[in-house]
């Protein structure tokens, strides 16, 4: 029998608390399906607002095909992201803050204006939620993954655990950003100087444009939306890329700017 929202969101408080390693979800505090995993977040995600601050944005994950080929899953999923566990340009953090941090090179997209629902058979496409598109730049989405053993993994899992949307590191805003072809940019991650992986922006779901209106036709299937001035981290154009403690990772996506992340003890 599948557990209940408030249950499962119970669980998930102590998984955070304790920060334990959660190689995969135990059946009895599994979800029916996609919409109870949803309704699981937002029973968590009421439970870490005090802390975490409220709902600043969301980000996307499974967008691409160095995460498939990371997670073995392709079916898209959305996470919330909370306003203090979003940081500026560069962020030092602790390795006791952590099960396994990951990092995700992003494109950090922001909405200028609030976005209705769309209408009844007409979903948002890259070209009607364009006028919606307030600015583009650079970031890593902060991974935790709790040590997610990825051969036994649903996208259940990362629903549930708010998308595993620890944080998100933003570059700052590039006034000439479109100016830019945001399909073909190349981003690189670097550990200490050394290049670990570099991927193109046009892998993520074709175009950054394309997951907002992915995730502006999610939301509204569960009578929420974009508000104005929020972020959306679009998807990473690499395999998430765990971060060795005593390592500083820079992000950079060219034109959209660069982001450093210390990890320490």
């Amino acid at each position: 029998m599948a557990a209940p929202a408030e249950q499962i969101a119970d669980y998930l408080m102590n998984v955070r608390r304790t920060r334990v390693t959660v190689g995969w979800w135990p059946k009895s505090h599994m979800p029916a399906d996609e919409r109870a995993a949803y309704a699981a977040q937002d029973a968590y995600l009421k439970r870490i607002i005090p802390e975490d601050g409220d709902v600043v944005g969301y980000k996307i994950g499974l967008t691409a095909p160095a995460i498939w080929a990371q997670t073995g899953l392709r079916s898209p999923a959305y996470g919330p992201i909370r306003r203090n566990r979003v940081f500026e340009r560069a962020v030092t953090l602790k390795a006791a803050q952590h099960t396994r941090l990951g990092l995700e090179l992003e494109i950090i997209l922001t909405v200028n204006a609030d976005v209705p629902p769309p209408p009844a058979g007409k979903p948002y496409t890259k070209d009607s939620i364009t006028p919606y598109l307030g600015s583009a730049r650079a970031g890593f989405e902060l991974i935790e993954d709790r040590g997610a053993d990825y051969a036994k993994l649903s996208a259940l899992h990362l629903i549930l655990d708010v998308g595993w949307n620890w944080g998100s590191l933003l570059a700052p805003e590039n006034p000439d950003w479109r100016k830019l072809d945001l399909a073909n940019l190349k981003g690189t991650v670097l550990f200490d100087g050394e290049e670990v992986a570099s991927g193109s922006s046009g892998d993520v779901m074709g175009h950054c444009v394309n997951s907002l209106a992915w995730v502006a036709n999610k939301l509204a299937e569960h009578g929420k939306q974009l508000k104005k001035g929020m972020i959306v981290s679009t998807g990473s154009m690499v395999a998430c890329q765990f971060v060795p403690v005593g390592t500083t990772a820079v992000g950079r996506i060219e034109g959209l700017g660069e982001v450093t992340v210390k990890y320490e003890f």
